[in-house]
This record gives C-alpha cells, structure tokens and sequence, in this order.
C-alpha cells in the first residue's frame, strides 16, 4: 500500500469518527467536499486552491458549520498541531465568502478555527509538503465545548 493509500485511509477513518461524534451530540452531518466528487474530478481540484474545501458539513438547531478533519497533523515530541497555510487560507476566505464557519477538528478531537491557527500560529519551515502554521496544542479548544455534550437518550420506548 502506498504511502497516499495510507494517508487516505486514515484520513477517511478520520472523518468517520468525527461525523459520528457530531451524530451522538444531536447534529445531522454529511460528506462534504471531494470525498462527495468522483476520481477524475478530484484529481483536477487537487491541484487547484480547492483542494481544501471542508471535508463534512452539520447542522443542528439551525446552526450551519463546515468541518475540516484534520488527523495526522500533530506532534507528540512538540504537541504543536502543524496546519497547512494554503488551507487556513482558504479557510478564511470560504468564511469570508459564505458566511459559514470552518472548524478543524484535529485527531484528538481538538478544535481549531481558520482565525485561532492564524493568530495563535507560528510560520514553520517551509518541507516537502509546504508551509505551515504550527500550533501549540493547548490552544486547541475541548470538542464538547464547542459542539456539546453528547445526548442522552431514553432507552425505554
């Protein structure tokens, strides 16, 4: 398997458990971005600046929010998360086109937004696989926090 393969694989695990933690919290979720689009057409916006166009997309009580599942991304010696500068770029600029929040939602289940990586992010060397803003992972903020606690449901119907 290839190096990619991989990188996919866990990438798709990923945003499995991360659309299953929004469901268990009440929120309706789906695909979203290239994951929804066939091979040919991902391969052709790979190498546009759509490339990092969220991956799922929730709602819940009205509440319209574009995730990012960011898995892989942080450093267990540094315990920085290292994000990719196109992408809090982008980030910021489907924010500022739609309306709609971006949260990146890290393999801890962290919490990031666009902004925060932005403000709280220090410019790394520049490596193979771009530039990134490389930040501490405190700053991360608690899933629950952010998109509350898991619902409990009556069991007896």
């Amino acid at each position: 398997m290839t190096s990619f393969e991989n990188r996919r694989q866990a990438g798709e695990a990923h945003e499995r458990r991360v659309s299953d933690e929004f469901r268990i919290r009440g929120w309706t979720v789906d695909a979203w971005g290239q994951a929804i689009l066939s091979e040919p057409i991902r391969r052709a916006i790979s190498r546009t600046r759509w490339a990092h166009f969220p991956d799922l997309v929730a709602v819940r009580d009205g509440d319209l929010v574009a995730i990012d599942a960011k898995d892989r991304i942080s450093s267990a010696d540094t315990g920085r998360y290292a994000i990719s500068q196109k992408c809090v770029s982008f980030g910021i600029q489907f924010i500022a086109a739609f309306g709609v929040p971006i949260f990146y939602v890290l393999g801890n289940l962290g919490v990031l937004t666009p902004h925060e990586v932005l403000a709280y992010g220090t410019a790394g060397t520049r490596g193979l696989g771009g530039s990134y803003y490389l930040v501490n992972g405190r700053l991360a903020h608690q899933f629950d926090d952010v998109f509350g606690h898991p619902v409990q449901r009556d069991e007896a119907a």
